[in-house]
């Protein structure tokens, strides 16, 4: 099983997932969310919580 990861699409600019996300992986601008590969875990407490249903856990391949 390979390392799960949040990706972000159609972003409405809530600012509710930052306040969720226990690893600060989550950054916002005038583009809406950004996760950082490097800190998310693909927890996925931030996607269980997006209003637009904008963020995904995806399962990255192993190399």
């Amino acid at each position: 099983m390979g390392k799960k990861r949040a990706v972000v699409a159609g972003c409405t600019g809530c600012d509710t997932c930052r306040w969720l996300c226990n690893f600060n992986a989550i950054s916002f601008d005038h583009n809406g969310a950004h996760i950082d590969a490097n800190k998310c875990t693909g927890c996925g407490k931030c996607a269980d919580n997006c209003q637009s249903y904008a963020i995904n856990i995806i399962e990255l391949e192993e190399k």
